[in-house]
């Protein structure tokens, strides 16, 4: 679990610290992002109400101090609270915002703006994939904005398609598909289009138990076919475990920050209900409670919980 850090790597830093030396203690002391009500809907997800988090802190900040390593091929968790900035952070590594303080590095290059070597799969299917598109349309818009020639999106859309299980489901219409396809559809979209990263927010959130789990299982061998660096944000603490080799555990906003790292010491395919990862799984809550009531306080990075 955890392979080493590779030429692909995100990095979150503050201009002149050093992250992490073997054997030091990790401070977490870079990325900033100050409150914006006017960017609210990119800075919270759609279920939090930004204005009793950040109750008399309109001018605070959302994340304070933030550190993280990410390297290539990695399925890092991002876990927390609702509210806690897990989707800024997400959103800022994607492009889409801005940040106050610190840095964001893509293979040594700040990230200032959307790139195609970051995809993108949001919660909501609905509102990302296009209504009037069939489910081979949507895989392809992305190839055809990069004018790949026809005969090449051929090929790569029937690969994404059936990696994604939605063979024979070409022809169909976004209203005639069920959550868990829309949100295939989406995934196949941003694989098509190759990215060295995945970005996921909450994609899971709002489908049943059951296709959730087949969903899961799903992702867990694209990433392990396609070796793609995962960045999943989730505030289900068995999603996490179920998924993750490194888990980032959030501590509450305003100011919040990655208070603990854990790293996942199983093999895939995972069962939760196995004694060993039902005890780390009740620890890694230990450690999200500990994080969410511990506000400011910043632990070791833990490669055990």
């Amino acid at each position: 679990m955890g392979k080493g850090i590779k030429n692909n790597k995100i990095v979150v830093r503050n201009l002149g610290k050093k992250y992490g030396e073997s054997g030091n203690k990790i401070t977490v002391n870079g990325l900033g992002k100050r409150y914006e009500k006017e960017k609210k809907s990119l800075l919270f997800s759609k279920n939090v109400n930004p204005d009793v988090i950040m109750k008399d802190r309109e001018d605070g900040f959302v994340l304070k101090d933030v550190n993280l390593e990410i390297g290539e091929g990695e399925f890092h968790i991002f876990l927390g609270a609702s509210g806690c900035g897990k989707s800024t952070l997400l959103n800022i590594i994607a492009g889409f915002l801005s940040h106050t303080e610190g840095e964001v590095l893509l293979d040594g290059k700040p990230i200032i703006k959307p790139g195609p070597e970051r995809g993108v799969v949001f919660q909501n299917a609905d509102s990302a994939i296009f209504p009037w598109m069939t489910v081979w349309k949507n895989v392809e818009y992305g190839l055809r904005m990069q004018h790949v020639k026809k005969q090449e999106r051929e090929g790569i859309v029937r690969n994404a398609i059936e990696l994604v299980g939605l063979a024979g489901h070409e022809k169909k219409y976004p209203q005639e598909l069920s959550g868990g396809m829309k949100q295939r559809v989406q995934i196949a979209r941003s694989i098509a289009s190759d990215p060295e990263i995945l970005i996921m927010d909450e994609p899971f959130g709002a489908l049943d138990a059951q296709t959730r789990r087949t969903l899961q299982d799903e992702l867990i061998s694209i990433w392990q076919k396609m070796k793609k660096t995962i960045l999943f944000v989730t505030h289900d603490l068995q999603e996490a475990v179920y998924l993750g080799q490194r888990i980032s555990i959030f501590s509450a906003a305003p100011d919040a920050h990655i208070a603990t790292r854990v790293e996942v010491p199983y093999d895939y395919p995972r069962d939760l209900n196995d004694p060993e990862i039902s005890d780390f799984t009740r620890l890694v809550h230990a450690s999200l409670d500990a994080a969410i009531n511990a506000h400011g306080e910043v632990n070791a990075d833990k490669s055990a919980v």
